[in-house]
């Protein structure tokens, strides 16, 4: 289908214009008519429209069961009403996202770019979410009759310097007959395998125009290609467990991607490794050392500091807020800084899918000193100045209607102090033997992880895992399955030992109170001396009753 089209996918220069001048003039009649006697006055709007277009080519056992292409056009309205010193917005936006809200059915623009169309859309958008906002102004204002705002001192919102950026750059051609083939080819290696009930394949391109104007003069063009090759294999083993192994290459720019060769080799590793799993002993439960593969530091990282480190969640009494009290404060080793900066765009010749130049409040994204050797420096932060901190740094991200909050966009964790693979796997066996213990477990590979920052829950996180083994202190290895690794901030930083030589990027998305949104994260492999792993959810299976349709033919294979 064509790159360019009105309905199913991107716009043109010319097109964007359109949407550029509409968005504007909108914008200026709102501003004038949502000031009047006796309601709350705007004293800031902003659009950010969205156009995203997504092809989709998903297919098992050498076919493809379903390409399909979309687009779809929405807008972020955001309404302030007050001041900039003192506005409608609450708990630092973090509840601010409900879809039951009348302006979250109204998100959505015609997919022709037609004027009396499109300002009918946004002056619907805009005229719901003045009355939302005014709703909220008139609750927080309530509220204070009864209850103490820490946070009252501090600026609604720092107004930004007038800017135009506008880049615009032609998308890249995705060639579905190639990504077709591919798909048809790997499902064709699965039937080679008997062992193995279920399988898929899918490529994915998700591409976006996103223009965002606002009442401070700002207009701003920027533009995103993300890129997925996915697969899942999945096995019955003989005591009916499922066992499962999963692929997950994401990137920004498609000359990244894996070759034909790369991708088949990927997945062989995969299935061995996963009919190797089958006679792997399912482990309950473990305290002791732990090694850490780049991707799952990265992991440990991402949810144990990153979310924490939100400053948004400062705004809001009913966060934890782990670090609040900690700023100037030794949190990690030394050795360690801990920055991310939006605005690196590769890394290693690899492209960085949470790079961006302005967040979606339109702000300038910029390079965060979050910890440096150790101490800890600062918090991510949308426009909202927070507690201790006047600087802001460019951090709001939203996925569709939600409250843009301060997230991680390109995470580094940078050690000071490196040590080689030989070295830290002799800590590693050291440290089985000093604390007498049976063996250590190096965790190899992660699916992603999630942690729980609120104050009305534990503050613990876990890291899903893949692929890990454990390990004797003869050095022989032994591959598990059956858990994940867990624990709680604190108490886990205090138990890192060293950090790798070698840093390793993953790309892959982050889920929280604004949506879904890509992220990079850079580090190395790490030795911590104690770490939890408890089991996860499992279910048995019954045997299915007939064999696979090519179950035969693979056997003789």
């Amino acid at each position: 289908m064509p790159l360019y089209d009105p309905y199913t996918g991107l716009y043109t220069q010319a097109e964007l214009g359109k949407i550029r001048r509409y968005l504007k003039e909108e914008l200026k009649r709102s501003m004038k008519s949502l000031k009047q006697p006796g309601k709350p006055g705007v004293f800031y709007l902003s659009y950010l429209f969205r156009n995203q277009r997504v092809e989709k080519i998903w297919g098992r056992l050498g076919a493809v069961n379903r390409h399909r292409t979309q687009s779809a056009n929405t807008v972020f309205c955001d309404v302030r009403v007050g001041s900039y010193q003192y506005d409608n917005l609450t708990n630092g936006g973090l509840n601010d996202n409900s879809d039951r809200e009348e302006s979250a059915d109204y998100i959505y623009m015609p997919s022709e770019i037609k004027e009396d169309a499109f300002k009918f859309s946004l002056w619907k958008l805009t005229d719901a979410c003045y009355r939302e906002a005014a709703e909220q102004f008139y609750d927080k204002k309530s509220k204070e009759l009864h209850f103490v705002d820490p946070n009252r001192k501090l600026l609604s919102r720092i107004r930004q310097k007038p800017l135009v950026s506008w880049r615009r750059h032609d998308m890249p051609e995705i060639d579905a007959d190639y990504w077709k083939y591919l798909i048809r080819k790997a499902g064709s290696l699965i039937k080679k395998y008997d062992r193995i009930k279920n399988s898929w394949f899918e490529f994915s391109s998700r591409q976006s125009q996103n223009i965002l104007v606002n009442s401070e003069q700002r207009e701003i063009l920027q533009q995103r290609s993300i890129f997925e090759l996915r697969g899942h294999v999945w096995m019955l083993s003989r005591k009916g467990e499922g066992i499962s192994q999963d692929i997950n290459v994401i990137e920004g720019d498609l000359g990244d991607m894996p070759s034909e060769k790369e991708f088949l080799r990927l997945l062989k590793e995969r299935i061995d490794l996963l009919l190797s799993l089958e006679k792997a002993p399912v482990l309950n439960s473990y305290s002791g050392p732990v090694m850490l593969s780049p991707e799952a530091c990265g992991v440990f990282f991402h949810e144990v500091v990153g979310h924490r480190l939100e400053g948004s969640r400062l705004l809001s009494p009913e966060e934890g807020a782990t670090f609040r009290d900690l700023r100037g404060k030794m949190i990690a080793p030394e050795y360690i800084d801990i920055v991310d900066d939006p605005r690196a765009a590769r890394f290693q010749n690899r492209s960085m899918i949470g790079h961006f130049l302005f967040d979606d409040e339109g702000a300038s994204s910029e390079r965060a000193v979050l910890v440096e050797r150790g101490v800890l420096k600062n918090f991510l932060t949308t426009a909202s100045p927070i507690p201790g901190q006047k600087a802001v740094n460019g951090h709001a991200r939203n996925q569709r209607y939600e409250r843009p909050i301060s997230r991680m966009g390109n995470l580094f964790v940078i050690n000071h102090k490196p040590v080689s693979d030989e070295d830290m796997r002799a800590q590693f066996m050291e440290e089985i033997k000093r604390q007498k213990k049976p063996y250590g477990i190096y965790v190899k590979d992660v699916v992603g992880g999630e942690t729980d920052t609120s104050s009305y829950d534990f503050q613990a996180f876990k890291g899903e895992i893949m692929h890990a083994v454990r390990v004797y202190p003869n050095g022989r290895e032994e591959p598990i399955r059956g858990v994940d690794f867990v624990g709680t901030p604190l108490s886990a930083l205090d138990s890192v030992q060293c950090l790798g030589d070698a840093q390793e990027m993953d790309n892959s998305y982050c889920g929280a109170e604004s949506g879904v949104v890509p992220v990079s994260t850079v580090a190395p492999a790490m030795l911590m001396r104690n770490l939890e792993l408890q089991s996860r959810t499992s279910e048995r299976y019954t045997q299915y009753i007939m064999p696979l349709p090519f179950e035969r033919a693979a056997q003789k294979k």
